[in-house]
């Protein structure tokens, strides 16, 4: 297996590293990165439902949800008290069936991110209240953005964050997560989530997230290998740690390190 084909698998799985905004602020590493894992474990949960006998209390709660078509709840297909994630996969799904053929289009997708709206009212009136209470509050506009990435509302989270970077141009958390959106957009964009990445590195040169989150983005739409190496060893350097992690070896190029992680890595080629 070639180097670059070693490190195209290790790129992968190795997702950007969101800081989240609850207090206190839990720090991201690559230790916690597998790419889009908490969207694989949501959408494995759902495809399982019907074999699982762990996803039987699910089940019930769905068996208890009234049949119709008329409350945010009959719409998604899901109860009071769903969990946050629940409520994502339960959104994924809508989304999915109204967009297959006969599935209503463009009225039945207004229909679902209506009652998705309806169901996440009060949680994002908390963290609007906040910003409304404190416009000027680049934490504030931070937690809001944050609240709506969990979501995986990127458009609002992307407004938010550049809201925050513009009230405080060292917010590296704002800057970071709007990097991350950024890059996985993809073309144009990735120009300007790279400027991010430099930027938080520029006003925190040990922000181990944005240099993980950079390393990616050089070997992911850089193909920049020796830029990706160069960013892993600083993290190695920063926290040693680290040093390791099959994450942090596969993109330092230890060919050795990607054989060995076998089968957990897809081929993307």
């Amino acid at each position: 297996m070639s180097s670059v084909a070693s490190l195209a698998r290790a790129a992968a799985i190795a997702a950007p590293a969101t800081r989240r905004a609850a207090p206190p602020r839990p720090r991201a590493s690559p230790r916690r990165l597998p790419r889009a894992a908490s969207r694989v474990a949501a959408s494995s949960s759902s495809s399982s439902s019907s074999s699982s006998p762990d996803d039987a209390p699910a089940r019930r709660r769905l068996e208890l949800t009234p049949k119709g078509d008329d409350t945010p709840e009959q719409i998604l297909r899901v109860s009071r008290g769903t969990s946050f994630e629940g409520l994502k996969v339960a959104r994924r799904d809508a989304l999915e069936a109204a967009n297959a053929e006969g599935g209503g289009g463009a009225a039945r997708v207004a229909k679902v991110e209506m009652a998705f709206d309806a169901l996440i009212a009060e949680s994002r009136n908390f963290f609007l209240g906040a910003v409304e209470s404190a416009p000027t509050d680049a934490n504030a506009r931070f937690r809001l953005g944050n609240f709506y990435q969990t979501l995986e509302k990127f458009d609002d989270a992307e407004k938010c964050y550049r809201a925050a970077a513009a009230l405080d141009n060292a917010h590296v958390d704002a800057m970071n997560n709007l990097a991350m959106i950024l890059q996985e957009r993809g073309g144009d964009a990735v120009d300007e989530a790279e400027a991010y990445y430099l930027r938080c590195v520029e006003v925190d040169p040990k922000c181990v997230d944005a240099m993980f989150n950079w390393a990616t983005l050089k070997l992911q739409c850089r193909r920049d290998l020796d830029g990706c190496r160069v960013l892993i060893n600083k993290v190695v350097e920063i926290q040693p740690e680290l040093r390791d992690h099959r994450l942090v070896k596969a993109l330092r190029g230890e060919e050795e390190a990607v054989e060995a992680a076998g089968g957990g890595f897809a081929d993307q080629s």
